[in-house]
């Protein structure tokens, strides 16, 4: 791609954004992803070990068109597939370039951080009617009401709290955004019902 282009990169952000900064990248690069056969995009709920596996050994494979592009997008990134990734950048194949996004940085384990280069999307995605700017702007009593709407509208937990992260990072809440992580770290890959969490959230928040 260009020489001065990382070949591992974390891109901080939403999942439209980063397959928007990556298409844009590309094309400036007059490198075409649709129906590219060096282009892996891994999109999903849970990127565990076997898929941190699948893509190193995609990664070994040869180029059909001179460049491999991998894009991982996942909301849930466990500590095993971060510990896989990190041998994998550590050594990379020639041609290969990984984008990796999230979005909140913080919740990967630095080693892995660092062996990246960070750009952060524009945050300009929060509308004044999200669910986290609603429900830190709501009372106890709405925050409670808001928790039983979330499981029946059966949303996900952890793009929800990822998004109270970004939030309370960027109004410099500190108190707040220790105890948003404790409750994010500690969920990991169980299943911890959601209304638990907010209801949990809704009385420790200020």
């Amino acid at each position: 791609m260009s020489r001065n282009l990382h070949h591992a990169n974390l891109l901080i952000g939403t999942p439209e954004e980063a397959e928007s900064h990556l298409h844009l990248l590309c094309d400036s690069l007059g490198i075409s992803l649709v129906n590219n056969p060096d282009f892996v995009f891994f999109k999903m709920e849970t990127f565990g070990i076997d898929e941190a596996r699948e893509l190193r050994l995609l990664s070994t494979r040869k180029s059909l068109t001179g460049r491999k592009i991998f894009l991982i997008i996942p909301i849930r990134l466990t500590l095993e597939a971060q510990n896989a990734l990190l041998k994998t950048f550590e050594d990379p194949f020639p041609d290969t370039y990984f984008f990796l996004t999230v979005r909140e940085e913080s919740l990967l384990v630095p080693t892995l951080r660092s062996r990246m280069q960070i750009l952060r999307l524009s945050r300009d995605h929060f509308s004044k009617t999200s669910d986290a700017r609603t429900f830190l702007a709501s009372p106890i009593k709405d925050r409670l009401l808001f928790a039983k709407s979330f499981v029946s509208e059966e949303k996900n937990l952890l793009i929800f709290l990822d998004d109270l992260l970004c939030l309370l990072r960027q109004r410099s809440e500190r108190k707040s955004l220790e105890k948003v992580y404790a409750v994010r770290r500690s969920i990991g890959d169980s299943g911890i019902a959601s209304r638990l969490v907010i209801e949990h959230l809704s009385l420790v928040l200020q």
